[in-house]
């Protein structure tokens, strides 16, 4: 999969930009605050919907101006055919377009455009809130399942309602009901999230040997407070009674306490926590290796190659390890942004930000 031609109106800084990217490896650099980032956010909006700044849509539009539009013409491998998504972003709407034809949820257009990202404020991500981490697997696993779309989404509803449900003490019946609900959506996130981190294991451990250049023993680890089995059925007895030696406690605290909307992922750098032991470099390692294994995996279940954006991550690596992640990303297309041009971009497509455009460099 590759990005042939983005198209941005009014989005951020770029009043009007039109540019045609390289198949492979592209560069964009220029000054700080120059808009390199926005290109990048660009692209991943049209991914996922949202913007991985955490930033509101009303703060994508340009100042002064009602509306932002971004298009993107993009190529698949695995139907070997071109396709757009768009999106316009109004202060209180935003309407999406696959081929040119609206879609009316934003999760039919998850899953078309393959992203993988990385941008400097995830060199904390294993000591980040676990919120962060949790929507790292969702985001990811719902790329990959419907079904896995639907049980989250429709988790996170449920929760809601039972939590509103707590606070203003309802029938304890309706409480239950929701309960129920809750544990069988459980089962399936639960599953899943464990199977995927499993798959995750090896390949993060071995990357980040490759990216380190050293030998040590990086170990993801799944923490939930749900029942770890595999039958749905024990699945559900155990977590009704886990539910049950909880209830004065959630009636106390007015929220729901056992579920997957507590997971966590957990990252063990040669027997101890990196989130509290581990350098800054080895968390910013640790967080490439979990991206760039994403990555692969993907690529492997989805037979398309997602496209790889890395906001700014050379500025702290080292030449050798800068060298190292270039040579381990060389397959598929990848967007990279920087300050400096250095000789490890040197079979790079360059291309400069001025503030208003790209210039691609001859």
């Amino acid at each position: 999969m590759f990005i042939k031609k983005l198209i941005l109106n009014h989005f951020r800084n770029y009043s009007h930009l039109e540019v045609e990217f390289d198949p492979s490896n592209n560069y964009i650099t220029g000054s700080n605050a120059i808009g390199k980032t926005n290109i990048l956010e660009a692209i991943h909006y049209l991914s996922c919907g949202r913007s991985f700044k955490k930033a509101a849509d009303s703060e994508l539009i340009q100042y002064g101006e009602k509306d932002a539009s971004i298009y993107i013409v993009f190529h698949t491998d695995k139907d070997d055919s071109d396709h757009s998504l768009s999106a316009q972003i109004g202060q209180d709407y935003k309407i999406f377009a696959y081929d040119d034809e609206k879609v009316k949820t934003l999760s039919s257009i998850l899953g078309k455009l393959l992203v993988t990202y990385y941008e400097p404020a995830q060199v904390f991500f294993f000591k980040d809130e676990p919120a962060e981490r949790r929507k790292l697997l969702d985001e990811t696993l719902s790329q990959l399942s419907p079904k896995y779309l639907f049980a989250i989404s429709r988790y996170k509803k449920l929760l809601k309602e039972r939590n509103a449900a707590l606070v203003q003490e309802y029938d304890p019946d309706v409480i239950d009901v929701l309960r129920n609900q809750l544990i069988n959506l459980s089962y399936r996130i639960v599953t899943e999230r464990i199977n995927f981190i499993k798959d995750l294991v090896n390949p993060v451990n071995q990357i980040y040997n490759s990216l380190f250049g050293d030998t040590c023993t990086l170990q993801l680890k799944y923490k939930t407070n749900c029942p770890v089995e595999p039958e749905q059925k024990i699945f559900i007895e155990k977590s009704l009674k886990l539910f049950e030696s909880n209830k004065s406690l959630e009636n106390i605290r007015k929220q729901t306490l056992i579920g997957p909307h507590r997971d966590d992922l957990a990252a063990i750098l040669n027997s101890k926590a990196l989130a509290g032991y581990a350098s800054q470099g080895e968390n910013r390692l640790a967080s490439l290796s979990l991206k760039i294994a994403i990555r692969q995996y993907l690529a492997k279940k989805l037979q398309d190659e997602p496209i790889l954006l890395l906001d700014d991550v050379t500025s702290d690596l080292d030449a050798k390890r800068c060298q190292n992640l270039l040579n381990h990303i060389h397959t598929g297309q990848t967007f990279v942004t920087g300050t400096r041009i250095t000789d490890e971009f040197s079979k790079y497509t360059v291309y400069e930000a001025d503030g208003t455009q790209l210039i691609r460099r001859k």
